[in-house]
């Protein structure tokens, strides 16, 4: 008797949730769920980009006042402004070359070859991608910038690479470096080989090989991840407040307006840093098949001799040994920083002086500031990775089955903003409408940080599960439909099983980065402390000790959540 009820009560379950998904899977009540998905979409990422512009444009007289004719200083913010975008630009450029010299080879040497070591090479590429930029900007700076790292190994009691633009450059390469390696390797181990073979057989070296075929093959998405470091380092803000000294670039600049609360001159700066991002985006959506690639001219001689298996070898270990010096023990120093300092300075032996005391033992007991902060961490990256979830999914599947081509390249293309924007810039436009400036409904603190997590690791959520979607062969949908099941029971019973691995890697993606961001973090936290920003306050009281012990247990999380990305990966 008692399992004739179970059995009816689910019976009675099953039933109504059809009858539910029956309703749901209506055409009007589909076409509601598509205006709200992108009208989700319009609120969180392009309403406050489109609110900064219309609030400028509105006050354009008191901007203008503020940045080119301040009765005191004249127009000293702009020429600020000037100087900032410069330095970012100028870091950009130099970022972006290292990463196309060193980083096409690395790609060739993952996708091409195999060899001992070759998994733990690939994961440690990534990792620089997956550790809190604020970690990895402290760590550089411990390792290039005091006595504590290369400079040791001289015998040298000063650090070999002052704060400054140098610095900046060699922290930006080691959080950049993977996007060029990681765009181009996979794609390079899809090539068809015949074709390579082919030219070989003709007897084309293999530089001109790689050069006329391989890379003109893969340069869409070698441009996508030239763009992507560059924008990247053009948006930096947690490393570089860390290693910039008094060289300012412009994120760095944003923030330190909006501590002095200069909210005119802020939002200037950051609808200037928005637009660049956006025209560079707008030029490799509409240039990124028209570029110059292979260029035709041939040097026979010069392209055989560096094709030697000789000049290969020389090519490849220097690049994997660049990697080493430049990225890897640089962006993993704070580690053996942290064993060295653990109970007391290794010059002077002082036990206060050592991470123990400092973040245990003494009067303000940083350690409790360390959990607040790691759980204020954890709190947000779990809501913002739920809430992204329920929302992107709606998106990437809208973008993956609309048959409207023209609604698919529009979205597409508005997707990716928030990859490129500036942080810092896309957070100032979030507390700009968000906050007292705007809408009124936010003030800076706990939610108002959930609000720029969710805008800047939106697409985190979409881009992969729009590919995840394209990926399922219709005939399973196609096969439901033929036996009567409506679209959203189809999508629960047939789409959600092939997705499973695919939300659990982008789940971990963006509570990932949700966990790593300062720049807007910095912006709209009020009272707040996240992690990667207690790092940066401990840094600036100049208690390296503490910061170390806070910066490690970062890339504890970020390593950890790397290897079971890879292995849901894998799995999949």
């Amino acid at each position: 008797m008692f399992k004739t009820d179970k059995e009816n009560i689910e019976l009675f379950f099953r039933k109504t949730r059809l009858k539910i998904e029956t309703f749901l899977s209506r055409n009007s009540v589909l076409l509601i769920g598509k205006i709200i998905t992108i009208s989700i979409f319009i609120l969180i990422i392009i309403g406050p980009i489109f609110y900064l512009l219309l609030q400028i444009f509105l006050h354009w007289g008191e901007i203008y006042s503020k940045v080119f004719n301040d009765p005191i200083l004249g127009n000293e913010a702009f020429l600020m402004m000037l100087r900032s975008i410069g330095l970012s630009l100028k870091v950009a450029g130099i970022v972006t070359f290292f990463d196309l010299i060193v980083g096409i080879p690395i790609a060739w040497v993952l996708a091409r070859y195999n060899f001992k070591g070759k998994k733990i090479l690939d994961t440690l590429v990534d990792m620089p991608m997956a550790v809190p930029t604020s970690a990895l900007g402290f760590s550089i700076y411990l390792f290039w910038g005091t006595n504590n790292g290369i400079s040791r190994l001289l015998n040298s009691n000063v650090g070999l690479v002052s704060q400054g633009t140098l610095l900046i450059i060699l922290t930006h390469i080691a959080f950049t470096f993977p996007y060029v390696t990681r765009s181009i390797k996979g794609i390079i181990a899809d090539l068809d080989i015949n074709i390579e073979k082919a030219a070989k057989t003709l007897g084309a070296p293999p530089f001109t090989i790689a050069r006329m075929i391989s890379l003109p093959m893969v340069k869409e998405s070698l441009l996508a991840g030239t763009v992507l470091a560059f924008t990247r380092s053009l948006g930096e803000t947690g490393a570089t407040l860390i290693v910039s000294g008094v060289y300012q670039t412009a994120p760095v600049v944003i923030v330190s307006w909006m501590k002095g609360l200069k909210i005119p001159t802020t939002a200037f700066l950051s609808l200037i840093l928005i637009i660049i991002s956006l025209l560079l985006l707008t030029a490799v959506r509409l240039f990124a098949r028209k570029v110059g690639l292979p260029w035709n001219k041939v040097f026979p001689r010069f392209e055989r001799k560096i094709s030697s298996k000789k000049v290969a070898r020389t090519r490849d270990s220097l690049s994997i040994t660049l990697f080493f010096i430049f990225v890897f023990i640089p962006a993993l120093f704070v580690v053996i920083y942290l064993f060295q300092w653990w109970n007391k300075s290794p010059f002077s032996g002082d036990h206060e002086a050592g991470m123990i005391y400092q973040v245990f033992q003494a009067p303000d007991k940083k350690i409790d500031s360390i959990v607040h902060a790691f759980v204020t961490s954890v709190e947000v990256a779990l809501i913002v990775t739920i809430v992204n979830l329920v929302i992107a999914t709606p998106m990437a599947l809208l973008i993956s089955k609309t048959k409207n081509d023209k609604l698919k390249g529009l979205l597409d293309t508005l997707i990716d903003i928030p990859l490129i924007i500036p942080s810092s810039a896309l957070g100032f436009s979030i507390f700009f409408l968000w906050g007292s400036n705007g809408l009124h409904l936010l003030s800076p603190g706990f939610m108002m940080i959930i609000v720029s997590h969710i805008s800047f690791t939106y697409a985190y959520c979409v881009r992969p599960l729009v590919g995840a979607f394209d990926a399922i062969p219709t005939m399973y949908d196609e096969a439901a439909f033929a036996f009567g099941s409506s679209r959203l029971t189809a999508f629960r019973t047939v789409t959600m099983p092939f997705l499973k691995s695919g939300l659990i890697a982008v789940s971990i993606m963006t509570f990932t980065r949700s966990m790593s961001e300062t720049g807007a973090t910095i912006i709209v936290q009020g009272v707040e402390r996240t992690i990667p920003v207690l790092l940066v306050d401990f840094f600036e009281a100049s208690t390296f000790p503490a910061a170390a012990f806070a910066a490690s247990l970062l890339i504890l999380i970020s390593f950890l959540s790397l290897l079971l990305l890879r292995y849901v990966s894998k799995e999949r």
